[in-house]
C-alpha cells in the first residue's frame, strides 16, 4: 500500500484516477492501515470487515488509478477481462457476465456494450413468459475500440481488430479488420492500417515519453505545428467524374 500521505501527490497522467479527492483518499488509507493491524480472520473474505476492506481498496484505486479500478469493477460484475487491458470507460447496459475481453484490449471513452434487445418487451403478447433476448459479446486479443463506439449483442471480433470512433458494430468481424461506420463495415486490414500509421508524420516517437506516458502539451504542440491537416475530399459528380475541390472559407 502506498504511503498514507502520498494521498496528496499529483495524480499520474498515464494512470488517471476516476476522481481526485486527496482528503478522502487520506481517510481511506488511514482506515486501511487500521484494518491491517487486526487479526486476518477478522477481515477475511465474507466477513463484514472483509467487505469493508474491499470497499476501501476500491475507493483507493478509484482515486489513484482509474484504469485498474475499472478492470477490477468489470471482473467483480462478472465480465471476463484478459491481462494487460486498458479500460477508459466501463458502460455495460446489463448482463456483464455475457462479455469477454481478450488480452491487451483497449476500450476508449464512452464505449457502450449492449448484450440484450429490449424491443421485445413492447410486444409481450407475442412472447409469453419471456425473460429476455440476449447476445454474448467476445472481443479478441489486442483489439482497439474507439471512443463512443457501440458493440451490439452477439458480436465477436477476432484478434487485432480496430473499431473506429462512433462505430455501431452489429456484425462479427474476422481478425485483422479495421471497421467503421453505422452500421460498421470493413475498411481495410489492420496490418495495412498500422503500416500507414507507422510512417505517418502525425505519429510521434520519443524514447522519453513512450506509451502510456503523455507528452507535455507544449512539446506536442510544437511537433504538430508543421503536420498538415487532412485535405478536403474531392467531390464525385453525377457522371462519375472527379470534380474540383471546393475551397474552405471562414
Amino acid at each position: 500500500m502506498n504511503g498514507i500521505f502520498s494521498a496528496f501527490d499529483k495524480p499520474a497522467i498515464h494512470q488517471p484516477p476516476e476522481i481526485h479527492q486527496p482528503f478522502r483518499l487520506l481517510v481511506i488509507r488511514v482506515l486501511r492501515r487500521v484494518l491491517g493491524l487486526l487479526p486476518e480472520r477478522w477481515v477475511a473474505e465474507g466477513t463484514p470487515l472483509g467487505s469493508f476492506s474491499t470497499r476501501l481498496m476500491m475507493g483507493d484505486l478509484r482515486r489513484t488509478d482509474g484504469l485498474a479500478y475499472r478492470i477490477v469493477r468489470a471482473r467483480q460484475s462478472g465480465m471476463k477481462v484478459g491481462e494487460g487491458c486498458r479500460l477508459y470507460s466501463l458502460h455495460v447496459a446489463s448482463e456483464a457476465e455475457l462479455i469477454e475481453l481478450g488480452n491487451g484490449v483497449i476500450v476508449s471513452g464512452e464505449v457502450m456494450f449492449i448484450t440484450h434487445d429490449g424491443s421485445v418487451f413492447t410486444a409481450l403478447e407475442k412472447f409469453p413468459a419471456i425473460n429476455g433476448h440476449y447476445g454474448r459479446i467476445k472481443i479478441g486479443n489486442h483489439c482497439f475500440i474507439g471512443a463512443r463506439a457501440t458493440i451490439m449483442p452477439g458480436v465477436e471480433l477476432g484478434d487485432h481488430c480496430v473499431v473506429a470512433a462512433g462505430a455501431v458494430v452489429m456484425d462479427s468481424f474476422a481478425a485483422n479488420s479495421v471497421i467503421a461506420g453505422n452500421p460498421a463495415t470493413y475498411v481495410c486490414p489492420t496490418s495495412m492500417y498500422m503500416e500507414l500509421k507507422k510512417h505517418s508524420p502525425a505519429t510521434m516517437y520519443d524514447s522519453a515519453y513512450g506509451f502510456p506516458l503523455k507528452m507535455p502539451p507544449d512539446l506536442l504542440a510544437a511537433r504538430m505545428a508543421d503536420v498538415p491537416l487532412k485535405a478536403p475530399r474531392r467531390k464525385i459528380t453525377t457522371t462519375g467524374r472527379v470534380g474540383p475541390q471546393r475551397a474552405i472559407t471562414g
